[in-house]
């Protein structure tokens, strides 16, 4: 009697274990495997989240340190900022896929992918030649994720993160010369054409002269820039269309650059 009563016990647990799985709830959906959530149980008081396993990569396409063998679909959260270009890994939630053997980084959008920089140089001619980087990254006026946008030097980002950032130039310029044109262009890891559309700058002049006179140019613009491959730098150049006047940014700290991250 006792075994029988014992078989029956096993088979009911052996079928509870293949069922749905509920944690925080006495009441699961038949339609799911498992079920987790915040409402205290009986007798308890704390609400509580679903942490995930904490590791620290060294790079997109290192397995380790999780173990075992790779699955796809495999989810942890990375906590270290390691590696360089299209392998750099920094901290989040990522995923492992066995298609391309690479530890691919769950997209995230918030207020952190944000950051603005700003020019110093007031004496450089950005209306010269084939083409001048100009150094609107010197100033730092805010970068919520250091991680993601890494400051080369005063001309040059590096971007460590695939994807669709949203650009905005304002530009506070002065000239010298009149009915002066000069062109602007956002150039992804030193290839013009990563960013088809140049931006042109019509010039201004102060009909009344003189270098006390300079005309304020103010000017704006929104440009989309995708960037395939994590690391690659975004930089600004310009370039001369019409020779023969000098354009400079008008004044330090003045002229900006902003970048977030949209996708």
């Amino acid at each position: 009697m006792s075994k029988s009563i014992l078989s029956i016990l096993l088979f009911l647990i052996a079928t509870n274990i293949l069922a749905q799985v509920g944690i925080g709830t006495e009441v699961t959906d038949p339609n799911i495997i498992l079920q987790v959530e915040s409402t205290p149980l009986k007798g308890t008081s704390y609400n509580g989240g679903l942490l995930f396993p904490r590791l620290s990569l060294s790079s997109t396409v290192v397995f380790s340190p999780a173990t075992g063998t790779p699955a796809t679909g495999l989810m942890i959260y990375n906590t270290a900022t390691n590696g360089a270009g299209e392998t750099a890994v920094i901290p989040g939630f990522y995923y492992w896929d066995n298609t391309d053997s690479n530890w691919h980084r769950m997209a995230q959008k918030n207020a952190s992918a944000t950051s603005m920089f700003s020019n110093q140089d007031t004496k450089t001619d950005i209306n010269s030649g084939s083409g001048i980087y100009a150094d609107l990254f010197a100033n730092v006026r805010f970068n919520n994720n250091t991680s993601l946008y890494e400051k080369v030097n005063n001309s040059t980002l590096r971007i460590n993160e695939t994807g669709y950032y949203k650009v905005i130039l304002n530009l506070d310029l002065a000239s010298d010369g009149g009915a002066d044109n000069f062109g602007i262009e956002v150039v992804v890891n030193n290839t013009d054409d990563i960013v088809s559309d140049n931006i042109y700058i019509p010039g201004r002049w102060d009909s009344e002269g003189g270098e006390e006179a300079y005309f304020p140019n103010g000017r704006s613009f929104i440009i989309y820039v995708p960037i395939n491959v994590a690391g690659h730098t975004l930089r600004v150049k310009t370039y001369e269309l019409d020779p023969g006047t000098d354009v400079y940014f008008k004044n330090p700290d003045t002229s900006t650059i902003s970048i977030e991250k949209i996708r």
